[in-house]
């Protein structure tokens, strides 16, 4: 059994471009954990992003494949391209990130995510991708604006707080 390939055999086309470039939701998720222990002993930080398509039509699965492609050629080669949840959320591991500069970690890697979804994939498709980031380890138990960005590329994105859930499911998992 291929660990990196999606197992759902719904978006197999999926697997076509990603076989070997994606980590399954199980090998992402202990990747993860690898990570957040890591940090904890080290202190040196890391960003989760989170990329999501909002809507559930059949074209969902297309642009996930696409959004997983510009993070494929955006991301660091130590970077790690996983399933958060197969076959409905990507996960971007952005190892050992610098927390010097001017902006916060969170926006200048969403800022230019962004920019890379749009000139990829077009406004339209680009506007149906939420992306959430959060910067580890945590600071403070409450979440700093600094630390969290999160994206909708979307006027329409639902109104849930992301930065909470995003902190809720990475810290169980």
């Amino acid at each position: 059994m291929n660990v990196f390939a999606p197992s759902n055999s719904r978006v197999r086309d999926l697997a076509a471009t990603q076989d070997t470039k994606t980590l399954s939701e199980a090998v992402f998720d202990s990747m993860l954990t690898h990570e957040r222990l890591r940090t904890e002993r080290s202190r040196n930080p890391f960003v989760l992003m989170l990329i999501e398509v909002k809507s559930r039509d059949r074209a969902a699965a297309g642009i996930l494949k696409q959004a997983a492609e510009v993070a494929l050629l955006s991301k660091r080669e130590t970077d790690l391209l996983g399933w958060y949840k197969e076959n409905a959320i990507l996960g971007v591991l952005f190892i050992e990130v610098n927390l010097t500069g001017d902006r916060p970690v969170t926006e200048i890697l969403k800022l230019k995510f962004e920019a890379a979804l749009i000139k990829r994939l077009g406004r339209e498709k680009a506007a149906k991708i939420s992306i959430s980031l959060q910067l580890f380890p945590e600071i403070e138990r409450e979440v700093d604006s600094d630390c969290v960005a999160d994206s909708g590329l979307s006027s329409d994105m639902d109104n849930r707080d992301s930065s909470k859930s995003l902190t809720a499911a990475a810290s169980s998992r």
